[in-house]
């Protein structure tokens, strides 16, 4: 999983600081020549969706989604067990549904041949970040989860001594 933490925070990273290049750039021509970059829109809405996910994954990885922690603190630690269960299904259960309906997308976008309007490359390329993405946010929710049912469970071992 080291290689895949890496991955996500290097592609993440690089993508954030292109998207803010060619905004800068869109931004200085337009000011210059009073006409835009067409493409630059485009494709940054496209890289958009990718680092959206991408981040996504790494707070899955860091635990930092939002929680209801005021919820966490009524119940006792061994049905925390469960709670944290029915959290990693339910995100598993939305991703899976978006993973559906992104290779969907992708299937209809490679079928019926279509370009982006201004740079003319396959909308398929950019829409397999739906279910890439999907996948990896996946990984990450699993490997939460494992590391907090572990946590609870040093925690419930701590109480019985």
């Amino acid at each position: 999983m080291r290689y895949l933490d890496l991955f996500e925070e290097y592609l993440c990273a690089f993508l954030i600081a292109l998207m803010a290049t060619l905004a800068f750039i869109n931004v200085i021509v337009r000011y210059l020549t009073e006409q835009s970059l067409a493409f630059t829109e485009e494709f940054i809405i496209n890289l958009f969706v990718l680092a959206t996910l991408l981040g996504a994954s790494m707070a899955f990885k860091r635990g930092a989604h939002l929680g209801v922690t005021f919820i966490d603190n009524l119940l006792p630690t061994k049905m925390l067990r469960w709670v944290a269960g029915l959290v990693a299904v339910c995100g598993i259960a939305l991703f899976a549904i978006l993973f559906y309906y992104g290779v969907d997308m992708v299937l209809q976008e490679y079928e019926s041949g279509m370009v982006t309007y201004s740079m003319a490359l396959p909308m398929w390329w950019f829409g397999l970040s739906v279910p890439v993405g999907s996948i990896i946010v996946v990984i990450r929710i699993i490997q939460a989860t494992v590391v907090e049912l572990r946590a609870l469970d040093a925690k419930i071992g701590e109480g019985a001594k």
